[in-house]
């Protein structure tokens, strides 16, 4: 409302105040003094009217309050962005190579080195974190072995697993075979051929 504005609610006082007199007050005014209230009263007259023609309810802002500021185009709305599933890895869009690891751990919370359902293992903890790291598919399809193992709560420093994992490295051409040649003369075949030359020489020596 008009009275609610405190400019507004200034204003209704100050033109009380000068028509408390009545007729004669008014008739003691000076010209500036009437300009003053006459101004006073446009102004007011001028502010019940702008919240009346765009007011639409209770929360009607008033005529001077600045308009919020629009957002920039790209700002941001202060809403998250939902993140989307995570896509499937396809391993097969990856070379793999053959490595071998050495590994060392403290045996006392595992239930030995051996892979086994159920419990925790030091291979269990291995599949794990390759698995993780998507150096591996799975289990079985890595090519999996090891060089020895340690039973419940033994502890190893240079236990041995072989396996294939993930790598974009470009495995080395392979070397093309050399060409097919024959194999020297062994010695008997070398004394049986001077054999067969001396004999042909005697026969020939005897038909002369």
């Amino acid at each position: 409302s008009v009275l609610g504005n405190p400019m507004s609610s200034r204003l209704v006082s100050s033109a009380r105040k000068l028509l408390a007199g009545g007729r004669d007050r008014l008739s003691s005014l000076s010209r500036e003094e009437l300009v003053h209230l006459l101004a006073s009263a446009d102004q007011l007259l001028a502010r019940a009217d702008a919240p009346a023609a765009g007011e639409s309810g209770a929360g009607a802002k008033h005529p001077l309050e600045p308009a919020p500021a629009e957002a920039a185009p790209g700002a941001s709305t202060g809403r998250k962005k939902r993140r989307g599933e995570a896509r499937p890895f396809d391993m097969s869009r990856y070379g793999q190579r053959w490595v071998a690891l050495r590994v060392a751990y403290i045996g006392t919370r595992y239930h030995g080195m051996q892979y086994a359902e159920g419990v925790e293992t030091v291979e269990g903890v291995l599949f794990e974190a390759l698995t993780k790291t998507r150096l591996i598919a799975d289990r079985d399809s890595c090519g999996f072995s090891r060089g020895g193992r340690t039973d419940r709560g033994v502890s190893a420093l240079g236990q041995v697993v072989a396996l294939r994992v993930r790598s974009s490295v470009v495995p080395p051409p392979a070397a093309e075979p050399p060409p097919a040649t024959e194999p020297p003369p062994t010695a008997s075949a070398a004394a049986a051929g001077g054999e067969s030359g001396a004999g042909g020489g005697d026969a020939a020596a005897s038909g002369d």
